[in-house]
């Protein structure tokens, strides 16, 4: 009965640690990036000074999630007599001092991570694993997310730049202003795959500023550029400004909403193209009425992910639209999903999961 209980529990330990690491220590490092300076709590590494790789969450160290998991880990099997206070201490210190030997974390990064999972520590031992002691560590990582979500809905809802097609000015409103569930759903999802949080306007400015640099060093003259809407639509409209070409916008719509859906569920989004790679069909609601016949074109979404948008609205002004060379382009490209065949040009190799630029409502 007792060899049971004690593995029950060494598994119970395990699935803590994780939540930790997956989850908790994600939301932790989401606040970190939103409250502080990104000097004060970004990792101790080369590619993390880098300004395009900045807000990388993955480059955010504070606090250590390492040292913070072998805390848990180790000080609960101490408390619950798996392993004696010595081999507890030696781990903590061999794996703590391995981040900052390796420059992966910083001492006081790595001496936050350890607090902090000794705060943990003692709710889970205090409470002894009981349902109590589940619900405050979780209603930590809600407040962590509400808190980020609090401060970064004041930056993304500031000034509009005059550069916007004022067309456009609605859309971006009602991307600012998705329900709360897909807010919190939006934070959550990027502790765990640890991707860029927000984009602020001067940023956005200055990746648009690198996609212009290498058109004009394409050595070929491009006639219009194409936003696809929402998102492409909007920073379309830079662009155009920048070059002096005239500046247009589609509409795709998937198979299975009409033109006029206003919305799509974002937790299904995820799970249906981030888990599931489910590819669907799209329609073209909005098209051109101007001929573009024999024009080179500069094709550009804000996100890029299974690249079936980018790939429908390629085929549309490649068979219907007759255009010559389209060159493709995009912030944010989420590698790890993108199959298709067109080559695109992209700054971010990442997915940005948050309003007004993440998913395309």
């Amino acid at each position: 009965m007792k060899l049971n209980k004690d593995f029950n529990i060494a598994i119970l330990i395990i699935l803590i640690c994780f939540y930790h690491a997956s989850i908790q220590n994600g939301l932790e490092k989401i606040f970190s990036e939103t409250y502080f300076n990104y000097t004060e709590v970004k990792r101790p590494l080369i590619k993390c000074s880098s300004c395009l790789d900045g807000k990388q969450l993955g480059c955010i160290g504070m606090p250590s999630g390492h040292a913070e998991t072998i805390t848990i880990l180790s000080s609960l099997f101490y408390l619950y007599n798996f392993i004696p206070l010595w081999l507890c201490l030696i781990l903590i210190l061999i794996f703590s001092g391995q981040r900052i030997a390796s420059n992966m974390h910083t001492l006081p990064q790595v001496a936050v991570g350890i607090s902090f999972g000794y705060m943990y520590v003692f709710l889970y031992h205090h409470f002894n694993f009981s349902i109590y002691s589940f619900l405050i560590v979780l209603s930590l990582g809600l407040i962590l997310a509400l808190l980020c979500i609090y401060k970064l809905d004041k930056q993304i809802k500031g000034p509009i730049p005059n550069w916007v097609d004022l067309k456009m000015k609605d859309a971006i409103k009602s991307k600012q202003n998705c329900p709360i569930y897909s807010k919190i759903g939006t934070i959550y999802s990027n502790a765990i795959i640890q991707n860029r949080t927000f984009v602020t306007w001067e940023q956005l400015e200055k990746y648009l500023d690198t996609i212009i640099e290498r058109i004009r060093h394409s050595g070929r003259n491009y006639h219009a550029i194409v936003g696809i809407k929402t998102g492409g639509a909007i920073i379309s409209d830079y662009i155009s400004l920048k070059l002096g070409i005239p500046n247009y916008k589609v509409k795709l719509s998937r198979s299975e909403y009409n033109c006029n859906k206003k919305s799509i569920n974002v937790i299904n989004d995820i799970v249906k193209k981030r888990m599931f790679n489910d590819l669907e069909t799209f329609t073209v609601c909005e098209g051109i009425d101007e001929s573009l016949e024999g024009k080179n074109i500069i094709l550009i979404d804000e996100l890029v992910s299974s690249g079936k948008t980018m790939t429908e609205t390629y085929k549309y002004l490649k068979n219907e639209k007759l255009v010559g060379d389209i060159y493709t382009a995009t912030i944010s490209l989420y590698k790890r999903v993108y199959k298709g065949d067109i080559n695109i040009d992209y700054v971010l190799p990442e997915t940005v999961l948050i309003w007004p630029w993440g998913y395309d409502n």
